[in-house]
């Protein structure tokens, strides 16, 4: 799921410019992909949704997309965490 992903936010790649790419590169720009969109979003949620929203929902949807934010490596230490 990644790599339509990838594709998508980084237009300029074609598909086979993502499977010749070095796995440390494309790994970067895809943490640098998912840090940006939940970066974009929390800034949408927070302007928008919040008011709306249920505190405990609101909370719950803020804190995913502040893990989110930080990228593979939140994700990496949440794994961590879990073990």
């Amino acid at each position: 799921m990644i790599v339509p992903q990838f594709l998508r936010f980084y237009g300029g790649y074609t598909i086979g410019a993502v499977l010749d790419e070095y796995a440390v590169v494309f790994f970067s720009l895809v943490n640098s992909m998912f840090r940006i969109q939940a970066t974009e979003s929390l800034a949408r949620v927070q302007e928008n949704a919040i008011p709306q929203m249920d505190q405990s929902d609101a909370r719950r949807s803020i804190e995913e997309l502040r893990k989110n934010a930080r990228g593979i490596s939140g994700i990496v230490n949440e794994v961590r965490t879990i073990k």
